[in-house]
């Protein structure tokens, strides 16, 4: 079973989380905010329009940059899979004009409940409040040879928190963009693709509102709460007349400038553009008309009222707010008596109408843009999985990549559809990525009282691994006996139990904690009878075996360090440092004896000396996983050291 990280718990997030578990991964979300789907809640106005129920052909011309990317990730997972899986898990549809789909309810917060469900039925954990620093990334990986590997040089091995590292199989990072910073999208990732060694194109908030003013030189603020419909825009550079943008539909004056939807996808056309200067804005108001219609229309407002002014007649073509900046556009007098216009006026009237200009002179910011244009460089992601081209084991989706689109459901399904194959793709490994794993782990194996424990603890506090304590592990599976009502001497349910148990070490807060099958049963493991059942249940075969399945699982996942018997040459044969560890019988005895004297006991160093070599005859003879120095172990003898000594030498051998 893969061991998933994913950064982020928005759409693109939770999506990846439920493609990674549906595909047999054990996944943790891990959200910087208190809640999931902050983005989600904002979108369509806090309705959510999750997606565009379009034909593939009319998607991808609504997408804005590297449509070609979403190719095929879209063909296997495109918007009818997305509607499918929301209404299959509960959720009601409805498609609105333009092909626009939101839930039924109209409540964002329905589809966050939705998929919240499904992350629940997936068994996905989600660590809420929980910021990632940074991502842990291993050099060594790959030698550029193996195909899709290429050029990879490292791996990602998990993510650093607050709270200390966390290990994982692969990490996906769908953290968003920088629009909308009060929903936690501040950049992290990327500043993580970036560490990581990908390019990211510049950044620009798009979907977003224009600063502007209006070319007469009256204040566009006079206009705010305007709404036009049915007018249509046309963009041009400064001293150029090649429009670089033009749509019919609808737009808002606001109190700094324009918004409205023609706006917002103006934006994403020309974000990059308005960065190099300010743009002229030409607004047709009346695009159904042609100019002969137009000035028929005229000339019929102007015999119905021969004697009103050019101002008065004005507002029955226009709202009363526009009347003035239109006249002034052409230096037109608002009070001339329309009975005394010529017809040179009445062409000068009828391109007012068609040209209400204005200049365009910076977008507005990321905290008003509905997203970020730009992002992780997709020549550098595999466009299948949303896998890095550049370190292993290490996927983008979402926002965080240079792919978006306009308005209308385009940019959610983007989340949806990387999401998705990020997850895919991360749930998937091979027994070649398994073995790397085990290579980074460091066996230790030696006699008793060689201070084996006390040094595998200490290592792997220092080197940021896992300790993997093999007793926690015996006394969790006793656990599992107990609970079944078996006893310490029936070997044949003991044996058939065991299959059902799987036990997990994870680490929270620095503190080891011991899953069972999915519980914490870490404050059961000192009771009594726990203890029996785990001495009397682990000398059985299939026991044993079922514990070096287990215990090798946990190596499959992350850098572990385990201290035992038979750990370099049975649990963990292919572990990057194994280390025998011994010391002489007498300095054993004498450790030994020390503790005693330290809990007020009385010792005869001698029947101590006596009990350990003993016991070593005993374990280095029994006819399962007996005590012995694995062929590749490096023998460290600790008699004449101290703990840090003994440290200090094995560390110099793990980074050597």
């Amino acid at each position: 079973m893969r061991n998933i990280i994913v950064i982020g718990g928005g759409a693109a997030g939770m999506m990846a989380a439920v493609a990674a578990a549906k595909n047999g991964a054990a996944v943790t979300l891990l959200e910087k905010n208190e809640k999931l789907g902050n983005n989600i809640y904002i979108t369509g106005k806090g309705r959510c329009n999750l997606t565009n129920a379009c034909g593939r052909e009319e998607f991808f011309a609504h997408l804005v940059h590297n449509p070609r990317f979403l190719y095929s990730s879209f063909a296997a997972f495109d918007n009818t899979a997305m509607m499918s899986l929301l209404e299959d898990a509960g959720l009601e549809l409805k498609t609105e004009r333009g092909n626009r789909v939101f839930p039924a309810s109209d409540k964002a917060s329905d589809v966050t409940k939705t998929l919240a469900g499904l992350l629940e039925k997936y068994r996905v954990k989600v660590r809420l409040n929980t910021e990632v620093k940074g991502l842990i990334l291993e050099d060594g990986c790959g030698d550029g040879k193996d195909g899709e590997k290429a050029g990879q040089t490292r791996r990602c091995a998990g993510v650093m928190t607050a709270a200390g590292p966390l290990y994982a199989d692969a990490v996906i990072a769908a953290t968003g963009g920088l629009s909308y910073p009060s929903t936690g999208s501040t950049g992290d990732g990327y500043r993580f693709a970036k560490e990581a060694g990908h390019k990211v194109t510049a950044l620009y908030p798009a979907l977003v509102p224009f600063n502007a003013k209006l070319s007469s030189g009256l204040p566009i603020g006079s206009l705010q709460g305007l709404s036009l419909k049915n007018i249509e825009i046309f963009v041009t550079k400064s001293g150029s007349e090649k429009v670089l943008y033009r749509e019919f539909g609808e737009m808002l004056f606001t109190h700094f400038g324009v918004s409205g939807p023609v706006i917002l996808h103006l934006s994403s056309a020309v974000a990059e553009v308005i960065a190099k200067g300010p743009l002229n804005l030409r607004i047709d108001l009346k695009p159904a008309l042609s100019d002969e219609q137009l000035k028929a229309r005229l000339e019929r407002e102007f015999e119905a009222a021969p004697n009103k002014t050019l101002a008065v007649v004005m507002r029955k073509l226009l709202p009363a707010a526009l009347v003035e900046p239109v006249l002034a556009g052409q230096k037109l007098a608002g009070t001339t008596v329309v009975s005394r216009i010529g017809e040179d006026v009445k062409k000068r009237i009828v391109k007012a109408l068609r040209s209400l200009e204005a200049e365009l002179t910076s977008l507005r910011g990321f905290g008003e843009a509905v997203i970020t244009q730009g992002g992780v460089n997709v020549k550098e992601i595999d466009p299948k999985t949303m896998a890095s081209k550049l370190v292993k084991d290490l996927y983008f989706a979402g926002e965080v990549l240079d792919v978006d689109g306009y308005t209308g459901g385009y940019n959610l399904q983007i989340a949806w559809t990387t999401g998705a194959a990020a997850g895919r793709a991360a749930a998937q490994e091979d027994k070649e990525t398994r073995r790397e794993k085990m290579n980074r782990s460091i066996a230790i194996d030696g006699p008793a009282g060689a201070g084996k424990s006390t040094l595998a603890k200490t290592l792997a506090k220092e080197l940021g691994m896992i300790y993997v304590d093999t007793g926690a592990m015996y006394r969790a599976m006793a656990v599992h006996f107990l609970r079944k009502g078996l006893t310490g001497d029936d070997e044949a349910g003991i044996c058939a139990a065991c299959e059902d148990a799987q036990v997990e070490i994870r680490y929270e807060d620095g503190a080891q904690q011991v899953i069972l099958n999915g519980e914490n049963v870490t404050g059961l493991l000192r009771a009594e009878e726990v203890g029996s059942m785990a001495s009397a249940s682990s000398v059985y075969g299939p026991v044993r075996s079922r514990m070096v399945a287990l215990q090798q699982e946990l190596a499959h996942k992350t850098p572990v360090v385990m201290d035992g018997r038979d750990i370099g040459t049975v649990v963990l044969p292919d572990a990057k440092l194994k280390i025998y560890l011994t010391a002489s019988v007498q300095e054993r005895a004498r450790r030994r004896a020390n503790e005693l004297r330290e809990k007020g006991q009385e010792v005869d160093l001698a029947t101590i000396e006596r009990d350990i070599e003993e016991r070593d005859f005993r374990d280095m003879n029994r006819p399962i996983g007996p005590l012995k120095q694995a062929e590749d172990a490096h023998l460290v003898d600790s008699s004449d050291m101290t703990i840090q000594e003994v440290i200090d030498t094995i560390r110099r051998l793990y980074e050597g």
